[in-house]
């Protein structure tokens, strides 16, 4: 008798064990509940970053007895990795007038701030100064300031109700400018340039951050990309075609960058737009011939590129100049299936010297060019000095439609004088 209560009893429980696991579909997750703040701005991202002179600001000094409050809208998110331990706001969900980086020392900022949440910030307290060209909000230290603490950056950012829809910002490269800083672009008619084609957004062996360079299909200008090994998407390889990119503006010195916020901000799924031969000497230029015929200074690479790295060549060296002739040739340009073709490239030039002479021949089988190749000059437009970089101009080579093209960059110098040329963005492509 006692064994059958026993298992009467152990069913009830049972019953009421697999009655708690059984799914209802009228179960409802209760929402996180936003509280109402009572919050009125009375400045803006706009008017708080006219008050940057060139040094420090203290929010806490401010005209109206340090109480300014700003409002914002979140576009950054730190959830694939790209991002760390900041917050970036617009003063719009579209067609923002300025953006501004706030420092937090907290990771997984996207559980409180998502992307087109509207914030407040408070900034007494906080104070404001610029690295690297852009300007960064955080707690102050000395004529600096540091990440604001894990354990009270929500009293400082506080969430509004609204979450909006974020509308990049529609512009071309012609358009970049130190207004867009930290505001949501979107840029159209973007690649991964030739020569990093096949690579992964960021490197594989390690977790530094990787620049990689956005060739724009309409004007042949290029964008750095710049991206974390810390990412979750540093490993996977870059896409390969050609499209729309949405990303965060930003600049570094004085250079501008973009900055994915992960992977869905890169739609590049219509058809390259590739010329016949590009080079702008990011991987070195391994496929080229360099030949001394002279002198011991050679063609190398060179981090001074228009951007990134380029070729440079110049005859002094340890202090004192020596007689150099030293070519730098492409290798061979297939033109078997085109009528036409241009050439263009960049160079840049300082100190005196001869000037840099430049060939093109259809026969050109290795060696010693002096003795293979017939090499007919070119006439194109170089640097003058200063270390300009000055476009070539479009350099007629249909000579060669139909076979082989070899493009020979000739540098000269006496033991008395000598130019530093640099070589950069060399582009063959039908007209």
């Amino acid at each position: 008798m006692k064994t059958n209560k026993f298992l009467s009893y152990l069913a009830v429980i049972t019953t009421i064990m697999i009655s708690s696991c059984v799914q209802d579909d009228d179960y409802i997750v209760p929402p996180v509940v936003v509280p109402n703040v009572d919050l009125v701005p009375n400045t803006t991202i706009g008017l708080v970053k006219a008050m940057y002179s060139g040094s420090l600001v203290d929010f806490t000094e401010a005209s109206n007895g340090g109480n300014l409050i700003m409002e914002g809208y979140v576009i950054s998110n730190d959830e694939a990795g790209n991002f760390y331990k900041t917050l970036i706001l617009q003063d719009a969900p579209e067609n923002p007038t300025a953006g501004i980086k706030i420092d937090i020392d907290a990771v997984s900022l996207f559980s409180f701030y998502k992307p087109g949440r509207k914030v407040y910030v408070k900034l007494s307290g906080l104070g404001m100064t610029e690295s690297n060209g852009v300007l960064q909000i955080g707690t102050i230290s000395g004529n600096s300031v540091e990440r604001i603490s894990a354990t009270n950056y929500q009293d400082y950012i506080v969430r509004s109700e609204e979450i909006a829809t974020i509308v990049p910002k529609m512009i071309t490269p012609a358009q970049y400018s130190d207004v867009l800083i930290n505001t949501l672009i979107k840029l159209d008619d973007m690649q991964l340039s030739g020569a990093e084609v096949g690579l992964p957004y960021a490197n594989t062996d390690d977790t530094y951050n990787v620049n990689r360079l956005l060739k724009n299909c309409l004007d042949d200008s290029y964008t750095i990309l710049r991206n974390s090994g810390y990412s979750s998407f540093s490993k996977e390889l870059f896409p390969v075609g050609q499209g729309s990119i949405s990303a965060i503006f930003s600049k570094y010195n004085s250079d501008y960058q973009l900055f994915v916020r992960d992977t869905e901000d890169i739609s590049f799924d219509g058809d390259r737009c590739d010329p016949l031969f590009e080079e702008y000497f990011e991987t070195n230029f391994t496929t080229w011939t360099t030949f001394s015929v002279t002198g011991t200074q050679v063609w190398s690479p060179n981090s001074y590129g228009n951007p990134g790295y380029c070729a440079a060549m110049s005859g002094y060296s340890n202090g004192s100049t020596s007689e150099n002739e030293d070519w730098l040739i492409t290798p061979a340009i297939d033109l078997s299936e085109v009528s036409s073709a241009v050439l263009t490239f960049q160079t840049a030039k300082n100190y005196s010297g001869n000037v840099l002479e430049v060939y093109m021949c259809t026969d050109y089988l290795g060696g010693n060019p002096n003795d293979s190749g017939s090499w007919v000059p070119l006439s194109v437009t170089l640097s003058t000095g200063s270390w300009n970089w000055t476009d070539s101009g479009n350099i007629d080579v249909s000579a060669a439609a139909g076979e082989n093209l070899f493009v020979a960059f000739k540098y000269t110098c006496t033991g008395s004088s000598s130019a530093t040329y640099e070589l950069d963005n060399v582009k063959v492509f039908v007209p």
